[in-house]
């Protein structure tokens, strides 16, 4: 496993794949193993990936600071010169999609293209409530009709609440009875530690605080990109705001939703993905075939 020690923490990635640079960021609570999934294996044959861990997660270190969005752009920034990318373009996912925007704002020259799936964008959606989409997920439904504790209609930022209370669930053996859905910590898989990894980084460092932070880009230099953009969007997802209102600020953007999904679509319908990001990167789609296995994904731990 590579790394490099940048802006004081180390961040953890891997290269694999031929032809031209292409760049993938997950998001809250996954790794970069989250793109293994089906979409990472499609593309290898195509460019050459970059897939690196946040920081705060996978096998990037834990710093007490520095987990805003526009911290982590200046990671990317890093990386991309440490491993002499001068431009490439970037898909990236969920608040992995805030971090490649607020990238593409400060250094538009390093992003050809910009694909954002599902990203939510602070200052275009600053909460994230239950009521922002009238559809339950079977496992959302599982979830809130378990933990009556919690006032979820009341909760400003249920995404990560959500999360929070999955880890908990999962660091006391308490399993979901729904398999069908793709949740971090959900599953039974492994021993946990990247749950409580999770909970401790929600309560020992700021990340808690900088991942909800609207301090970054403003919607007049969102609106100034000129490279060209993919929004793509789950039908039932609650970030559906942040693509729409983006969707505004730039109107040559094409804009997908992606039926009958909710926010983790690039994980259940990687080939979905496939289809929509082939115009913006120039590639063909083949019909679907079997791929060569990808390289060894990185265990869901965290450093």
């Amino acid at each position: 496993m590579a790394s490099l020690e940048t802006n004081g923490t180390r961040i953890a990635y891997q290269q694999f794949g031929e032809g031209p640079d292409l760049i993938m960021v997950h998001g809250l609570a996954a790794n970069r193993a989250f793109w293994f999934t089906g979409l990472a294996p499609m593309l290898r044959d195509r460019f050459r990936l970059t897939l690196y861990d946040l920081r705060g997660h996978g096998y990037s270190a834990t710093p007490p600071s520095g987990y805003s969005a526009g911290q982590q752009a200046d990671d990317l920034l890093a990386l991309m010169d440490h491993l002499g990318i001068d431009q490439a373009p970037i898909v990236a996912h969920s608040f992995g999609g805030a971090v490649a925007l607020e990238f593409a704002v400060r250094y538009p020259h390093r992003v050809s293209k910009l694909a954002l799936l599902d990203a939510k964008i602070n200052c275009l959606q600053p909460t994230l409530r239950l009521a922002d989409c009238a559809h339950l997920t079977p496992f959302e439904q599982e979830l809130i009709g378990d933990v009556t504790e919690i006032d979820w209609a009341a909760e400003q930022q249920i995404g990560i609440r959500f999360l929070e209370t999955v880890a908990e669930r999962r660091v006391a053996g308490i399993h979901s009875r729904v398999t069908n859905d793709f949740v971090p910590f959900a599953d039974r898989r492994g021993n946990g530690r990247d749950a409580r990894h999770w909970l401790r980084l929600l309560r020992e460092t700021t990340a808690r605080e900088e991942f909800v932070s609207t301090d970054g880009a403003a919607p007049e230099a969102i609106a100034g990109l000129s490279m060209p953009v993919l929004l793509m969007y789950g039908e039932h997802s609650r970030v559906r705001p942040s693509g729409e209102r983006l969707h505004e600020l730039l109107p040559a953007a094409r804009y997908v939703t992606v039926p009958n999904a909710g926010h983790f679509f690039p994980a259940r319908a990687p080939r979905v993905v496939l289809n929509a990001l082939a115009p913006l990167l120039g590639v063909a789609v083949e019909p679907p075939t079997r791929h060569r296995a990808a390289p060894p994904r990185p265990a869901a731990a965290c450093a």
